[in-house]
């Protein structure tokens, strides 16, 4: 069963607006998001299955659904 990336907000336009992108498990966060063309520093925020993650290394399951949010600036 693979993973399931779902970028928030303007996250979907490094993705050409998908609202899900499916990699395979056993990846890291970070290389998920290399894989799917994602820079990772962009990544403000990792949800993985309901849980904040704060690690980028943390290697994802089967199954997983993992919401990504975008860093937010303002001035």
């Amino acid at each position: 069963m693979p993973v399931s990336l779902r970028p928030i907000g303007h996250l979907k336009s490094q993705v050409n607006g998908q609202t899900e992108i499916t990699v395979a498990a056993g990846l890291t966060v970070r290389a998920a998001l290399k894989q799917v063309g994602i820079p990772p520093e962009v990544v403000a925020l990792v949800v993985i299955n309901g849980l904040h993650q704060t690690d980028k290394e943390t290697i994802l399951q089967d199954g997983d659904v993992v919401k990504l949010m975008a860093v937010i600036g303002g001035g």
